[in-house]
């Protein structure tokens, strides 16, 4: 018999949250809630990828997966609060043998109680009618009150009727509550967050063992996500970015069809998704396994502004802090390779200033969302810190880069076209902090050494 209070269920060997997990945090949610009031969330919707009956593969609204893991599509959460009665309410989609023999098995009435803890369950065909009978004397609603990317949109419509007719307005979206409650990690989210980082670091170590001159970035792509599938049959937490050379400058360029050719750097980001937690990890490594002398400069640069940053992740920190301790470092190693920096000394208004060349953010938080949820979320641009402190539990990533332009003559010869990125997973913990992408390397000699050991 399963253990009823363990935080994690291994299922074929994947750990997922337990229907214990899932009723804390629903408990958690309900705590924060006053009297008379209800939560209203749906599904995400099903997305066509074209035609007219061809649609992606269903991801749900992480919301709606972090309160009850639910799978299916057509899905509808209601939690009510009233007298201090609770109740947690599943609108699914009925077995049906017809839709079935196409799209598998659905979970149905009966197990979306026994198996997904409902205290009630109904046929989504009835939202309108039971919805109104639930939220009767509630005062306070908790709902998304336009059409939201992550919310079905038919659905949305019913709930609005049904809010209309009963007079009611949203209070607030019910991301303002659970987005809080889903910053701060569980020790059973942290062990399925390093599971996928487990799993994404073995996939960098393929790419780098499988790396060769002549190759393509859709080929290593495959290596990476062959990996991703065949470790619990999890898939890519965001569309896998292969660059070679000077795609890298491009900071989201998509693996195509251009080759990896001698002498290039190529710059790979890439995360898998487990059980619906994702992983994000930046490496940049030579293609024939040695990086030159101005490649393993700048590398270098980059390297030790990451680690930098990374030792100074613990309790009470900001990302404000962290980003002007790596920003240091960066111009720090930048100086003494030559580079003339912008408000620097003589001809300081021709300099270079350093978000030409690092243009995006130091890190984002990290969970179901790769840029996950937050008051306060960390902004991609450069120069607008966050200065809420960091606490044990929350998750960030740690990403400097330099992206040196081709043709911008500020930039010695030598170094023009190096683009580098480095990323790892960071939890933040009561001593300091804890590195969940450890398992790849990435110093230049420990690239450089496993890579000799290609095949």
């Amino acid at each position: 018999m399963p253990d009823k209070k363990n935080p994690i269920a291994w299922v074929n060997g994947i750990p997922t949250p337990s229907p214990a997990e899932f009723e804390r945090r629903r408990e958690q949610l309900f705590s924060t809630l006053p009297d008379k009031s209800a939560v209203v969330l749906l599904a995400a919707p099903e997305l066509l990828r074209n035609g007219y009956d061809n649609t992606f593969a269903f991801r749900q609204n992480s919301d709606l997966l972090y309160l009850t893991g639910f799978p299916e599509p057509n899905t509808a959460l209601v939690m009510t609060k009233k007298k201090g009665k609770r109740k947690f309410v599943l609108f699914v989609s009925r077995q049906d043998r017809h839709s079935e023999i196409w799209h598998g098995k659905r979970v149905g009435l009966e197990n979306a109680v026994s198996v997904y803890g409902a205290d009630r369950a109904f046929s989504i065909t009835t939202l309108g009618g039971n919805l109104r009978r639930l939220l009767a004397g509630v005062e306070h609603v908790y709902f998304s009150g336009s059409p939201t990317p992550m919310s079905d949109p038919a659905l949305q419509s019913k709930v609005e009727a049904v809010l209309k007719g009963l007079k009611l307005e949203a209070r607030a979206s019910v991301d303002s509550l659970v987005s809080e409650q889903r910053l701060v990690k569980s020790p059973a989210e942290i062990e399925i967050m390093r599971h996928s980082a487990a799993i994404a670091a073995a996939a960098h170590t393929s790419a780098m063992l499988s790396c060769k001159p002549g190759m393509r970035e859709s080929d290593l792509k495959a290596v990476i996500e062959f990996v991703f599938t065949a470790n619990g049959n999890t898939g890519p937490s965001y569309d896998t970015i292969v660059a070679a050379g000077a795609n890298g400058l491009s900071l989201h360029h998509p693996a195509g069809l251009s080759t990896l050719d001698e002498g290039q750097l190529v710059l790979i980001d890439a995360g898998c998704e487990l059980t619906g937690y994702a992983s994000d990890i930046t490496r940049t490594f030579p293609v024939n396994g040695r990086f030159s002398q101005a490649q393993r400069e700048i590398y270098e640069v980059v390297l030790a502004a990451q680690e930098a940053a990374i030792a100074a992740v613990k309790p009470g920190a900001t990302m404000g802090q962290l980003d002007e301790i790596c920003s240091a470092a960066l111009k720090d190693g930048l100086r003494k390779l030559g580079f003339k920096l912008a408000g620097e000394g003589k001809g300081a208004k021709r300099g270079l200033p350093l978000g030409e060349i690092f243009p995006h953010g130091l890190g984002h938080w990290l969970g179901l969302d790769v840029h996950d949820v937050g008051r306060d979320r960390i902004p991609s641009a450069r120069g607008k810190a966050v200065d809420r402190p960091l606490i044990p539990g929350m998750v960030l990533t740690v990403e400097p880069g330099l992206y040196l332009s081709l043709t911008d003559e500020r930039i010695p010869a030598h170094y023009r076209g190096i683009a580098i990125r480095i990323e790892d997973d960071v939890v933040v913990t009561d001593e300091g902090h804890f590195v969940l992408s450890a398992d790849v390397v990435k110093s230049v000699e420990a690239i450089e050494t496993l890579m000799a050991g290609r095949s």
